[in-house]
């Protein structure tokens, strides 16, 4: 009878710490999902911000290397010339 009395006891006791445990893991979950939620958001509007930045530096190299590419045809021009006057000296 003092067994069942002590088990008794220690049910009483243990019970409402495995329900709270129950409701602070669900609650634990649902906060998850919320900060998960806020990453996603955040994560996208960093993605688009990242893409228009890209855009505007992808343009930059563009031109840039279109004048650098300019450049190297005159250039290859005029070395060509000059070899050609060169060698015909």
């Amino acid at each position: 009878m003092r067994i069942l009395c002590i088990l008794m006891a220690l049910f009483l006791i243990i019970a409402p710490s495995i329900v709270l445990a129950d409701e602070e893991a669900q609650s634990a979950k649902e906060g998850l999902k919320e900060v998960h939620g806020g990453m996603k958001k955040v994560t996208k509007a960093v993605d688009k911000k990242v893409k228009k930045g890209i855009k505007a530096v992808d343009k930059k190299a563009k031109k840039d290397v279109k004048a650098i590419d300019k450049n190297a045809k005159k250039t290859l021009k005029k070395a060509d010339a000059d070899i050609k006057e060169a060698v015909l000296d």
